[in-house]
């Protein structure tokens, strides 16, 4: 039997374990035990910075445990790791530092078995979906721990609710993908944004309250951004010494709009990927703390997400006309409006629309910005924070209403053509020589 798929999997488990690591070098067991049961103990709401509630260790912990978890259900299930297993473990790592735990993540999954159990199809088709919809996570803590007290109506609520968001939210993603055009790059966001609108009104009509919050960390952004800017460099010779090629493909690679559908994976090779990710890690972390903004739990998770998306969507070119759609935004509102915590998420998250600057042109790409940064700010009032992945649905409201004007009056860039070394390797046909046989014979 081929076990080459299950290569990939000894980096996955020393990327969690490095966290792992971190944590035990920065806190004690003792505070590492405490700080975990703060974690699971809070609500998750919008914006909890698991570095500012429980500490550097903890939250550093938590992300190597979530990451073990997902590494070994990805693994349990004979996933190869793929494009979008790249992305997802982008998505868990980062949002593991603000809101997805060890707890809140289960029942939802569970969700999702129950699912594939009923329809007879394997775990492995609905999986990555599933992790997407724990970006719901705190619709499920806040429920559990109502209040800070754990009764026999809440652990009810709490289960069915994660019941439900992991059994609807899967096959809810392949009818929302349809309504953005691929202009959207975070189509589970805007999936567990309609769910998060039907869910918690009817939780509020039964007397549950939800209350955002913002739990913001400060302390740490030079720190984090030297780390940054390390890992992005390492990552850019890496990508060099795996492939003589990767920067020609690199070339290639930011040529894409962007559509998800484009796997760089595959059309470019993984050391023009690494160069991407190294370029998009420093592009994200400079230009966040260039504006004033900070570094800590849910701003690295932006730029782990940014990362993530770097397989198949971001890249320098169609990220940076969105950013700057967003800064423009906030210099234009004034008061501080472009360093809030909400201008610095939607700073990082909001080149979900990476693909509308790819597709229709920079330009296009700044509007874009510029309208998400504004309607991030309010899209999710219906849900009161409970939805993690806030910018994926501003994103898909947004991508809907551009792709209908773009779309008529403008045409799209079309490119997906691979890079020269990745194409495959034909053997010339075999030429017929003539010379020795005699026409007239």
């Amino acid at each position: 039997m081929d076990n080459d798929w299950k290569k990939p999997y000894i980096g996955l488990f020393l990327y969690a374990f490095l966290f792992i690591g971190v944590a035990f070098i920065t806190a004690s067991p003792a505070e590492l035990l405490e700080g975990m049961q703060t974690i699971i103990l809070s609500s998750d709401i919008l914006i909890t910075d698991y570095i500012e509630l429980a500490g550097i260790g903890s939250a550093f912990m938590n992300v190597g445990l979530v990451m073990v978890i997902t590494a070994i259900l990805m693994y349990l299930n004979h996933m190869p790791i793929k494009s979008g297993n790249i992305v997802t473990i982008g998505l868990m790592s980062g949002f593991a530092f603000f809101g997805k735990n060890v707890f809140n993540m289960w029942f939802i999954l569970l969700g999702t078995y129950l699912f594939c159990a009923l329809r007879r199809e394997p775990m492995a088709k609905y999986l990555l979906q599933s992790f997407w919809a724990s970006s719901l996570g705190p619709l499920v803590s806040s429920t559990f721990f109502y209040q800070g007290n754990i009764t026999v109506s809440s652990v009810f609520v709490s289960i069915t609710t994660g019941l439900i968001i992991g059994f609807v939210t899967p096959v809810l993603t392949g009818y929302t993908q349809r309504l953005q055009h691929g202009l959207n790059l975070y189509n589970g966001g805007f999936a567990t944004g309609l769910m998060a609108m039907m869910l918690t009104p009817i939780l509020k009509a039964f007397g549950y309250e939800f209350n955002t919050v913002s739990i913001w960390s400060t302390d740490y952004t030079r720190t984090f951004l030297i780390a940054f800017i390390v890992i992005g460099i390492g990552m850019i010779a890496v990508g060099c010494y795996k492939d003589k090629y990767a920067f020609t493909n690199y070339k290639n690679l930011i040529r894409r709009p962007g559509n998800p559908v484009d796997d760089f994976l595959e059309l470019d090779g993984i050391g023009a990927v690494l160069i991407n990710m190294g370029v998009n890690i420093m592009v994200s972390a400079v230009v966040l703390v260039a504006v004033g903004g900070d570094i800590n739990g849910p701003t690295i998770g932006g730029i782990l997400t940014i990362a993530g998306f770097s397989v198949k969507g971001k890249h320098v070119k169609n990220i940076l006309p969105v950013m700057l759609g967003i800064i423009l935004s906030g210099l234009l509102r004034g008061e501080g409006a472009v360093i809030t915590p909400a201008a610095q998420l939607a700073l990082l998250f909001g080149t979900t629309l990476a693909p509308i600057a790819g597709t229709y042109g920079f330009a296009a790409g700044v509007v874009a910005g510029f309208i998400h940064s504004c309607v991030v700010l309010y899209a999710g009032a219906g849900y009161s924070g409970v939805n993690l992945y806030n910018n994926g649905f501003a994103g898909g409201l947004t991508a809907i209403v551009m792709y209908a004007v773009l779309s008529e009056f403008f045409r799209p860039r079309e490119y997906s053509e691979p890079s020269e070394s990745m194409k495959p390797k034909t053997e010339p046909e075999p030429v017929l020589d003539l010379s020795d046989l005699d026409l007239y014979e």
